[in-house]
């Protein structure tokens, strides 16, 4: 498997996140282990106070999402469980990555949102690890797209 994500390289989602919470008590995740992202959340995440899930299977679509403007892919467990995510890459060589048919390996925490953002207690599945299928040969049509600019995810999530 090859990892084309990494949530501790992704510096920019990383003040995003950190800069919604700190800003007000409304928005953002709850600091329940420490400032996202922070060295103290990640230390929560090393010794399993913040436990990692981890979800196992392949690229059942690839599509857009929200208004049509979001990248995403929808992930088909063994048991045919499917979950749908973001598509998070490191580098755009990476985001051509997610096609159909193609091994995938997910590791993410939950974190539960400030109460007035979505609604009391609402969780977010956060990946902190995304690996693919290194020698995969699919049809060649269901290509991924490289995340919107920073500018355009923002927008998105707000």
């Amino acid at each position: 498997m090859m990892t084309i994500y990494r949530l501790q390289l992704d510096k920019d989602y990383i003040a995003e996140v950190q800069k919604a919470t700190q800003a007000s008590d409304k928005f953002g995740i709850e600091p329940t282990h420490g400032v996202f992202g922070s060295a103290e959340w990640w230390a929560h995440i090393r010794d399993g106070t913040l436990p990692v899930h981890h979800l196992k299977g392949t690229i059942a679509s690839v599509h857009m999402g929200s208004m049509n403007d979001w990248p995403e892919f929808t992930l088909r467990t063994e048991n045919g469980e499917e979950f749908t995510w973001s598509r998070y890459a490191n580098c755009p060589e990476f985001a051509e990555l997610y096609t159909v048919g193609r091994g995938i390996e997910l590791d993410y925490i939950v974190q539960r949102h400030r109460a007035t953002s979505f609604g009391p207690g609402t969780h977010v599945r956060i990946p902190i690890e995304i690996r693919v299928e290194e020698n995969f040969v699919g049809d060649g049509k269901s290509r991924g797209q490289e995340r919107p600019p920073m500018e355009t995810r923002a927008q998105a999530r707000t």
